[in-house]
């Protein structure tokens, strides 16, 4: 290896560990439903399908209802990368296809505190929040990044 090569893995091994630290770091994500939800378990596979919107109705019949925080929100972007595969922004083009199939995307709610009081009055709807929003009024399915 070029003495260069060896400098350029160097700094990008000093700059990553920091980033690695941060990611690690970072709070558990809860997957969430209210409590008067029929839903009792979720896998990661259901949440690609459910968020992606390649599944829309519940196994019982009813209609699932995804519920995202806003695309800037870290909680949402760390949700994404994780489950879907690619970050909020990664899945604009994802969503200008399926609009044009009359499929749209996930409905999003402002903060996880809206998440959570909307779960609470519809039993179809699933969301995620950071672990330390979980509160009374929703069930954990899931934890992400623990």
């Amino acid at each position: 290896m070029r003495p260069l090569g060896v400098i350029a893995l160097l700094v990008t091994a000093v700059v990553a560990a920091p980033l690695r630290a941060e990611v690690e770091e970072a709070p558990a994500i809860a997957v969430i439903v209210g409590q008067g939800s029929f839903v009792t378990q979720v896998s990661l596979d259901d949440l690609r399908e459910l968020y992606l919107r390649r599944r829309r109705l519940w196994p019982n019949g009813s209609r699932a209802i995804p519920i995202n925080l806003p695309p800037n929100h870290p909680v949402r972007e760390r949700f994404s990368t994780a489950v879907l595969g690619r970050s909020a922004q990664g899945l604009v083009a994802y969503w200008n296809a399926r609009y044009f199939e009359g499929i749209t995307p996930p409905t999003v709610l402002s903060s996880p505190a809206a998440v959570r009081a909307y779960l609470a009055v519809e039993p179809g709807a699933i969301g995620y929040v950071p672990v330390s929003e979980v509160d009374d009024t929703c069930r954990t399915l899931l934890l992400l990044g623990r």
